[in-house]
């Protein structure tokens, strides 16, 4: 059993996903991401998410916590994030920081986020190329086929997070 299961010790490697929005704008994109309200109606995945709190004007810490595949445990993780707009095109980057008031929760299993992040490029007034870059150590014990299969299916749907391997 010990050859089928991933090793944790090697370093994360990044997943990247590119996806064109034709009929969303960069602006739209934007704040689709940064509205957590709003993450509840388009990430079928999502637990729970709340800030914890802004540390200055383009950086907060918050809370995200997420559904597995069955049998998998489901995972959470705090992130300080980040934004910088850069002309017409915008980034959003995080990764996992640890917080006194937020242990890690006996029913979850705490991932890591090395670095996750989007860059939004805008193609035209109602146009934008949505760029995702994931690198992520669920935690845990995870079979070698769970994460070479997560890889095909759950790269594409570019669901921020809860795209984890």
């Amino acid at each position: 059993m010990g050859e089928s299961l991933v090793r944790r010790d090697r370093h994360e490697r990044p997943r990247k996903c590119r996806m064109v929005c034709k009929d969303v704008s960069a602006d739209t994109m934007y704040d689709v991401l940064h509205d957590i309200e709003y993450r509840r109606k388009w990430d079928t995945n999502v637990i729970e998410t709340f800030d914890i709190g802004k540390l200055t004007v383009n950086a907060d810490l918050g809370y995200y916590s997420w559904r597995c595949p069955k049998p998998l445990k489901n995972r959470d993780v705090i992130t300080l994030r980040s934004w910088l707009p850069m002309g017409t095109d915008s980034i959003i980057m995080n990764y996992s920081v640890k917080h006194p008031k937020y242990p890690p929760k006996k029913d979850l299993v705490r991932a890591v986020s090395l670095q996750t992040g989007y860059l939004i490029q805008r193609q035209g007034p109602s146009a934008c190329t949505l760029i995702y870059l994931a690198q992520v150590d669920p935690k845990g014990s995870l079979p070698k086929w769970v994460v070479n299969k997560s890889s095909q299916f759950l790269a594409p749907k570019v669901s921020p997070l809860s795209f984890f391997f």
